[in-house]
């Protein structure tokens, strides 16, 4: 049946054989070829004569054949859909989290808006975690439209970033040109369009010894403002964890907009949220001032409103500025709890102010 005379038959090797045959083939250049699950066709392989290069060549191919096997099994498995998007850790507590905090030039995260703001081609670092750490795991990235009404609608590069004379599509694959996120440090990631949705598939491996996670960076190759592209329609990025059979074990997500200038659109988007809650709470107290309540009780603070001086010396740039960030997020966060934007908004302009 697998083309061995019964002469060749009594040749075949016994396990010891077997086993020292591999042991000296594992000091050779093409070692990782030959650790084959099929002993007969081993066996067969070297009792014709083929020599080394043309085994070579031949593993070369059954390794290609199953990688690309692999890859539409992966493909086919899921598609991105609308149905369910909630985020969830799940049993393996799926988290991510940013390499450092970002120097408002080329990406910052906004706390109170939980958003992040960043420049075109410059990297995003992110840490994922999972626990227990496991093989056998994928992860799935996406850019999707954050309205209902533009979810089912695909997230592409413009026409004038997709151009062939764009200086960064020189050197990537006609597969990668309409995707508008990038991985660049995981070259096993494989880029799949689906019914015209575009998303990244990278295999994980457990955790390097002596690290709790898996780093991740990526790039994004468009702007939100581009008219041929996501025509500034509020996007997010939404990350699965799933196995190999493409069910998801983990759901995350984090709003996003590609900009020319973060720190200027984070600080915009903040004021206008916070001038929305201050009218708000305008509207509120008018309200409340038609019809007072009587109950002879004096209401208490919405907050501390003493005001502290701090002086201290902090060691290096990054470092002072991340404490001036933090000091800002923090009362912008109070001024949006409490409604009372007035009393913060100055102290909030100091820190911007002395802010390089």
């Amino acid at each position: 049946m697998n083309g061995i005379t019964s002469s060749q038959e009594s040749m075949l090797f016994d396990e010891e054989t077997f086993s020292e045959i591999q042991t000296d083939l594992r000091d050779t250049a093409y070692s990782n070829l030959l650790m084959l699950e099929d002993k007969d066709l081993f066996e067969m392989t070297l009792k014709r004569g083929i020599s080394e290069e043309k085994l070579g060549e031949f593993l070369n191919g059954r390794k290609r054949i199953k990688k690309e096997e692999t890859e539409q099994m992966l493909i086919s498995s899921t598609e991105i859909t609308q149905q369910c998007d909630d985020t969830f850790a799940g049993n393996l507590n799926f988290q991510y989290s940013f390499a450092d905090n970002g120097t408002g030039q080329d990406w910052a995260y906004s706390q109170i808006l939980d958003k992040l703001f960043i420049k075109m081609e410059k990297v995003l670092p992110l840490r994922f975690i999972w626990e227990p750490p496991m093989e056998g795991l994928f992860l799935r990235t996406a850019i999707m439209f954050k309205l209902e009404q533009f979810r089912n609608d695909p997230v592409r590069r413009c026409y004038n970033h997709m151009a062939d004379s764009h200086s960064f599509n020189q050197n990537i694959d006609d597969q990668k040109k309409k995707h508008v996120v990038h991985c660049v440090n995981h070259s096993a990631s494989i880029y799949i369009e689906k019914n015209e949705h575009l998303s990244i598939l990278t295999p994980l491996r457990t955790h390097e010894p002596g690290s709790s996670y898996m780093p991740m960076c990526y790039k994004f190759l468009c702007k939100n403002s581009c008219p041929s592209g996501m025509n500034r329609r509020p996007t997010e990025l939404v990350f699965t964890l799933e196995n190999d059979k493409g069910v998801i074990l983990g759901r995350r997500k984090l709003l996003i907009r590609i900009c020319s200038c973060p720190k200027r659109d984070k600080q915009k988007e903040e004021t206008e949220l916070l001038s929305d809650n201050l009218g708000n709470n305008q509207v509120t107290k008018r309200k409340s001032t038609k019809h007072p309540l009587h109950s002879g009780k004096k209401m208490p603070s919405l907050c501390d409103q003493h005001v502290y001086k701090v002086q201290i010396n902090i060691v290096g740039k990054e470092n002072y500025l991340a404490v001036l960030k933090y000091a800002y997020d923090i009362m912008a966060g109070q001024a949006v709890k409490t409604g009372q934007y007035e009393l913060f908004k100055p102290y909030m302009d100091d820190i911007l102010h002395n802010t390089p």
